[in-house]
């Protein structure tokens, strides 16, 4: 039982729940990112202009907006298929070409297996912060998960500040660094006068979406870190009230 009580074990776990706890959290705003606003599809497809007459998605914005919701739909697990019919040029055509379907599956079995991650990380937390509790009282579990879960925090941002430097220097080489690390085949390298795909989401449409994810990510973040520190201040403050004494969390 001594083991269970000792720094170290309480060290394991809060570093367990830290990061289970971002994962978790970066799928979510990963999630929200992509699907809370559709709008911002069509302001980014406005702002590159990639319907126009010139090039191989002629077609109204109503109708990219629908293969768009349909698109994000099939990656969300909530359709099929990418077997997708659009007006383009004036006649009706098949929106994505096999290339294109491979890649998106690759995509969507990604996305899926990552929400399908969450849950686990979700069942680990709740399994972790239990086990805390029953085996170190509910002081200790909170002191732990507040120390812990900022740390955890602390480290990740110093990587994505990393990975931003690296990116704002030359965001191609990132960019092709993390679909080699994420894919197994190379349907990903489109060419952009045959493929729709490539010409409706643009290099600069991900460094947008980029920043979308990292803005909402940074947010819920600093929502969470702030919780940590005012619960732990108030605990601490409880306790010295309460006893008298001081409390040092390690």
């Amino acid at each position: 039982m001594k083991v269970l009580q000792s720094k170290l074990w309480k060290g394991i776990l809060g570093i367990i729940i830290g990061f289970a706890l971002i994962f978790i959290l970066f799928v979510t705003s990963f999630e929200i990112a992509c699907y809370s606003d559709y709008g911002f599809y069509e302001r980014e497809y406005e702002k590159f202009d990639v319907n126009n007459e010139t090039t191989i998605v002629n077609m109204e914005m109503d109708e990219l907006m629908r293969v768009t919701e349909e698109m994000m739909a099939y990656l969300h697990g909530d359709r099929e298929d990418l077997v997708i019919y659009a007006e383009i040029d004036g006649e009706e055509k098949e929106m994505f070409n096999d290339i294109e379907k491979s890649h998106m599956a690759d995509v969507r079995e990604i996305f899926l297996a990552a929400m399908d991650q969450r849950i686990l990380c979700i069942l680990i937390v709740i399994f972790a912060v239990c086990l805390l509790w029953l085996t170190n009282g509910g002081w200790e579990c909170v002191m732990t998960v507040c120390t812990w879960i900022p740390r955890c925090m602390y480290l990740l941002w110093a990587v994505i500040a990393g990975i931003l430097v690296l990116a704002f220097i030359n965001f191609q080489t990132v960019f092709y660094a993390m679909h080699y690390l994420l894919f197994d085949n190379d349907n990903w390298l489109l060419d952009p006068s045959t493929s729709r795909l490539i010409n409706i989401l643009p290099e600069g449409f991900f460094v947008d979406m980029g920043i979308r994810i990292v803005i909402i990510f940074l947010f819920v973040n600093f929502f969470i870190l702030s919780l940590a520190f005012l619960t732990k201040r108030g605990m601490i403050a409880r306790r010295k009230n309460l006893s008298g004494g001081t409390y040092e969390q390690g």
